[in-house]
């Protein structure tokens, strides 16, 4: 017979040990090459916390007025270039927003009634930046709206089932601030 599979009698001689030996000396880098795909498509985990308040507060006298959104590294360090939108349902007065630590953050307006917000720089765990919706600006004034601070894409918790909100809203009836004098309604 004239194949190409060799014969019995002219195949080389290689013994059950050889066979295991080479197996065991393998099997590592058959480990190694299945897990490198995942250690390489792998980042740190972060994740970011969205809260809101919405406190309510008379002319300075009664309660203290505050309509803030604060944006926290609940976990590892949140990476510059992180953004959320910020929407309100009537007009947003975008000058009138402030950030504490301003330096944290780039306010960008997106239309009437929203405005992009990015991190210019990283958000080390447990760090955090508020944003202050009555803004430090000479007269505000602001009649039954929702305003909603949402992440825009994904944050990479260590455990997605405990992460922590990624969007918060807070409402108001009335608002007001004239030369620095609050009022807020809280709804």
């Amino acid at each position: 017979m004239t194949g190409t599979i060799p014969d019995i009698d002219t195949a080389p001689n290689i013994g059950r040990r050889e066979i295991v030996k080479s197996a065991a000396w393998s099997a590592p880098v058959i480990m190694g090459a299945a897990f490198a795909p995942a250690a390489a498509a792998s980042t740190p985990a972060w994740d970011v916390a969205v809260t809101g308040q919405c406190s309510t507060g008379l002319l300075g006298i009664v309660g203290n007025s505050a309509l803030t959104f604060t944006i926290t590294a609940a976990q590892g360090t949140v990476p510059a270039g992180t953004s959320f939108t910020l929407s309100s349902s009537s007009l947003l007065n975008v000058s009138a927003l402030a950030a504490s630590p301003n330096t944290l953050v780039s306010i960008s307006v997106l239309g009437s009634s929203s405005a992009l917000l990015t991190l210019t720089a990283p958000l080390s765990q447990g760090s955090s930046v508020t944003i202050d919706l009555m803004g430090a600006g000479l007269l505000t004034v602001g009649l039954a709206y929702t305003f909603t601070l949402q992440l825009n894409g994904s944050d990479h918790p260590a455990n997605p089932a405990t992460a922590a909100p990624n969007s918060a809203s807070v409402s108001a009836l009335v608002q007001a601030n004239l030369v620095g004098i609050r009022s807020l309604v809280c709804l």
